[in-house]
């Protein structure tokens, strides 16, 4: 493996770029061809808070080779304008919606896997989408009112600060909040995460306080699957994983639901064989 800007340069030269027009911005899109085209929908990951699509970094090369796969950095992210208000998940989603209208056409089903706060406007996006949206993945969906934990991190360096310093300093925010394994908390992993935090213009943490995912859910037409981490530190105690699943539950009767042991908030990272297996169906 190259250094952390050559792995993600040499992935990104297999997407074709797409910009598509929003009120008075611009969203970045990836889409990612399959390498065994095949009938199923096309699949729409939506990057976590403080991100972009580098989240799904460990990802899309598996999931690629079975499925056509679109990533997109959300508005006041990674590449894309800064985000209209209101700034909230119900909003992104109709920018993303209108969007995909554009670039898969108005009748296209398609399924969404979303991450964190992510889920949250993936469940506006798939309840928008109706019929449309044949799959909804939540990965330590925020949203989740009294049951998410906010986690106390160190304030981000600032452009200034020695590189070396700031590396420790995405390295111990990364450990406490998105890794259950220090030992994986790689170069790539910390690159990306410093990357993501100097380009964010939005505030999603404070969004992603809110119930608005749990009140998105039981709308949702599409298929419901939950995913979270045994360790996750922002889902609290196993009761607190287990109510979430009472909810899917009640959301959806046979909503699939998935503990991963062991494994933190950012399990893509963390487990990306098991994400892609619940993914790929």
């Amino acid at each position: 493996m190259g250094s952390p800007e050559q792995v993600l340069q040499e992935l990104l030269q297999k997407a074709t770029i797409h910009r598509t027009s929003y009120e008075h911005g611009e969203l970045s899109w990836q889409e990612w061809p399959c390498d065994r085209p095949d009938d199923k929908p096309p699949l729409v990951l939506l990057h976590g808070g403080f991100g972009s699509w580098t989240h799904w970094v460990a990802n899309i090369p598996a999931l690629i080779e079975q499925r056509k796969v679109w990533t997109l950095d959300l508005p006041g992210l990674g590449d894309s304008s800064d985000m209209p208000e209101p700034h909230t998940p119900k909003h992104a989603a109709d920018i993303i919606l209108h969007s995909l209208d554009g670039l898969l056409g108005p009748t296209t089903h398609f399924e969404v896997a979303g991450f964190s706060f992510g889920a949250m406007v993936g469940a506006r996006l798939a309840l928008a989408a109706g019929s449309r949206c044949e799959r909804f993945v939540a990965i330590g969906a925020a949203g989740c009112g009294e049951l998410h934990v906010q986690v106390h991190l160190v304030p981000p360096p600032g452009p200034d600060i020695d590189p070396e310093e700031a590396a420790s300093i995405h390295h111990g925010n990364l450990r406490v909040l998105m890794f259950a394994d220090e030992d994986l908390i790689d170069e790539l992993a910390i690159h990306t995460h410093g990357q993501n935090l100097a380009r964010h213009r939005i505030n999603t943490r404070r969004i992603s306080l809110s119930d608005d995912f749990l009140q998105a859910l039981p709308l949702i037409e599409a298929k419901l699957v939950g995913v979270w981490g045994s360790r996750d530190a922002t889902a609290g105690h196993n009761d607190a994983i287990e109510k979430r699943r009472q909810l899917f539950e009640q959301a959806q009767p046979g909503a699939e639901f998935h503990v991963l042991d062991g494994i933190g908030h950012w399990a893509m990272y963390e487990a990306p064989a098991a994400i892609n297996r619940i993914l790929l169906d």
